[in-house]
């Protein structure tokens, strides 16, 4: 075996290792989450968990939207409506491959810089991305405003 050869094969073991590793936690052995075993991780965690359909953001292998507060709030009573504090949700948005939750991240910011100058507000493309998540084929946001950290960790410890 020539010395390329031998750099090649190197090269080519050392790629699939580091897939390997970023491949860890992954339902099925095929690189992507699924809905189910997330759910289920996020279900047992004690956050409820909803299978929905979003007409803007469809998901080729599913959509789900997640109460992350597993306590009930008491209603405040300085609210004029008499409701709670807004809920705390986020909506995931399951791809079948990493590039497909990339065209979906890039449709939402387009839509939500849309929403804004419907207002008269100008919000950035780059301030859109910070304010939502994508790990491999699941893309993640709130629509209340930008994912908090804790909303991220809480998504991201349970993607499976």
């Amino acid at each position: 075996m020539g010395m390329m050869q031998r750099g090649a094969l190197a090269c080519g073991a050392t790629l699939v290792v580091l897939g390997m590793a970023a491949c860890g936690g992954s339902g099925g052995g095929s690189g992507v989450y699924t809905l189910s075993a997330t759910k289920s991780c996020l279900q047992k965690a004690g956050y409820q968990t909803i299978t929905v359909t979003d007409s803007y953001l469809p998901g080729s292998a599913g959509n789900l939207r997640v109460r992350l507060t597993n306590t009930v709030h008491l209603l405040s009573p300085a609210s004029p409506t008499g409701r709670g504090p807004e809920q705390e949700y986020v909506f995931l948005v399951f791809q079948k491959t990493p590039a497909a939750a990339l065209v979906t991240e890039n449709k939402a910011i387009t839509l939500a810089v849309q929403s804004t100058e419907h207002y008269a507000v100008l919000m950035t493309r780059a301030a859109a991305k910070a304010g939502v998540g994508l790990t491999k084929n699941v893309f993640y946001y709130t629509t209340t405003g930008a994912l908090t950290q804790g909303e991220r960790t809480k998504v991201t410890a349970c993607l499976r």
